[in-house]
């Protein structure tokens, strides 16, 4: 009879650092680093491993932690990359609610490779510093089997981003947005609850999670 010690398969001091690293201080996504809890990074890497995805697509993120994890499920399948596109906003420089939305300017000091190599992670993500615009007219052709959305998060950023690429969403595909149930906060009205409340209407939902912050994910059938 097999026997395991360990009260879990899961290497708790690995995520741990890889929250330490790529969240830093800042809490998003329900995650617990004392726990080996990844939060809503369960979702995204459970999805992945089973879908196998050549190209996942993640929009925006502060210091790229849902990025990391999704290349992490890459990894472990041996297969897939994350195009992660950010436009490396510092709240410094971009004054007035929906210019920054938390961000730092952290990836146009970012060494992409060396940082994201700290987890073995370089060969499964590439860094766009550019706006997500920018990035669909550059590479219009491209298409994805996982989508994540957390940029611009004012209803207008939102609404915009989901209409470059829910078009380039294989069907059967899923497309996760972030900050669903986000109250408005530094002077930022997010619009992405009320746009998340129009998806619904039309789209089939696969998971829902209503609690500060918030995730959902809907499928393209």
């Amino acid at each position: 009879m097999f026997f395991c010690a360990q009260k879990t398969i899961i290497n708790k001091t690995g995520i741990k650092h890889l929250i330490k690293i790529y969240a830093k201080r800042d809490n998003w996504h329900q995650m617990d680093p004392s726990t080996g809890n990844l939060g809503y990074g369960w979702i995204h890497y459970a999805l992945i491993r089973n879908l196998k995805p050549k190209k996942v697509l993640c929009i925006g993120s502060k210091y790229g932690y849902i990025p990391a994890v999704c290349a992490t499920a890459c990894r472990d399948n041996n297969f897939g990359l994350v195009n992660f596109v950010d436009a490396g906003f510092d709240i410094k420089d971009y004054s007035g609610p929906g210019k920054h939305w938390g961000g730092v300017g952290f990836w146009k000091k970012c060494n992409p490779k060396k940082y994201f190599g700290k987890f073995g992670l370089e060969k499964y993500l590439k860094l766009h510093i550019m706006t997500s615009q920018d990035f669909a007219k550059k590479h219009s052709k491209e298409e994805y089997d996982y989508i994540h959305l957390d940029g611009d998060h004012s209803y207008t950023g939102v609404k915009s981003d989901f209409n470059l690429f829910w078009p380039r969403l294989k069907k059967g595909g899923f497309l996760a947005l972030h900050d669903i149930a986000s109250p408005d906060k530094d002077g930022n009205v997010y619009g992405t609850r009320d746009f998340w409340a129009e998806l619904k209407k039309n789209h089939q939902v696969a998971m829902e999670f209503n609690q500060d912050p918030g995730l959902g994910v809907i499928q393209k059938l």
